[in-house]
Order: C-alpha cells, then structure tokens, then sequence
C-alpha cells in the first residue's frame, strides 16, 4: 500500500512539474526516504540503446539503491496502462522502481525534485560497518 502511495505521488508530481519546488523540504525529504524503504531499485542513469520493442538500456550513473554506479539496468517495455515518454538515447532518468523488473513507467525526469532529496538521504546515509 505504501509503494503505492509513493508511486502516486512521484507520478502526480512528475506530472505537475519536472523540478517542483511546491512541495516543502521536510516533505520531500520523508517521500525520499520512504521511496528508498520501499523502492527495489532506485537509481539516476542514461539511456544507452532503447530498440524498437520499448526496451531500454541504462547505464547507473548515481545509485540510492540497487545496482552500483557503472552497472547496466535493463528498462522492459511500458504497460499499455503507463503513459511514460520514451526515452531517447542519452536522456537521464530517475529509476525508482517497486516491482520485480524495472519498467519505462518507474521513471522520472532526470531533474525530478526527488533527485536531490535522495541525494541528501545518500549523504546522511551512516557508513557501513566493515
């Protein structure tokens, strides 16, 4: 229910506005934090090689969560429900993705507001033990 709800509210955000300064600090700070609890993956990359069935490539660029910086991330094809843009090669997007296999209709605007809440959310993050 809570990923959801946050899918949501990236979705309503990223509809409303690619970089969105509506909403305050503190609240994008919690949506950050409760996307990285709930998300499989969440990662900001580049589109590679998308083909012409809708799959695309990406190569992880900055990662919250999931597959490391330089890793590639296979995008399956968007649902027919999902009114995801496609992307073109070289395009940055925001992976946040809840399901088994990310899709086109898990990302975001590369300049998406939830960028720099993660980012923050990466720089308090406590270092792991060794």
């Amino acid at each position: 229910m809570r990923a959801l709800l946050i899918a949501t509210l990236c979705w309503a955000a990223a509809q409303a506005a690619q970089a969105c300064s509506c909403f305050p600090p503190e609240v994008r700070a919690k949506t950050a934090q409760e996307a990285l609890q709930s998300a499989r993956v969440a990662v900001l990359g580049r589109v590679l090689a998308p083909d012409a069935g809708g799959e695309a490539r990406l190569l992880v660029l900055e990662s919250f969560k999931g597959p490391a910086r330089g890793a590639t991330v296979v995008l399956l094809p968007k649902a027919a429900t999902c009114e995801a843009a496609p992307a073109a090669v070289g395009d940055e997007v925001l992976l946040l993705s809840f399901g088994e296999a990310p899709t086109a209709c898990d990302q975001l605007p590369g300049d998406h507001y939830l960028l720099d809440a993660l980012r923050t959310q990466q720089a308090f993050k406590p270092a792991s033990a060794p």
